[in-house]
């Protein structure tokens, strides 16, 4: 038995829900927040304040994990890095990837 990649299309839930269903209710705050996290990065990469964008990628790479979303923790982990190197079409990509990432979030199974 051979296990199939999964689809770039699926929603992803969190682990920390599935290993514990008690914890959805502030799962559900952290991602009714993701949209006011991505418009914050989303207005620092418009102003080109890379400084403000490494900050709110380094926040979203410590909570996102904290709350079983390690794809999140991954790819705000990169959208850091090229902050970091005020790199500005690198960082447009990755908040892409990140922006697309967040769109399937959800809190269960």
């Amino acid at each position: 038995m051979t296990d199939n990649p999964p689809n770039p299309n699926d929603p992803i839930s969190s682990d920390l829900v599935k290993d514990d269903a008690s914890f959805a209710d502030i799962v559900v705050q952290f991602v009714d927040g993701l949209t006011n996290r991505l418009g914050t990065m989303e207005g620092a990469l418009e102003s080109a304040d890379f400084e403000a964008l490494r900050v709110a990628a380094h926040q979203l790479k410590g909570s996102g994990g904290g709350y079983g979303y390690p794809i999140l923790t991954d790819r705000a982990a990169k959208l850091e890095e090229w902050a970091k190197s005020q790199t500005l079409d690198e960082c447009r990509v990755c908040l892409d990837e990140l922006r697309d990432i967040c769109s399937r979030v959800i809190v269960g199974p």
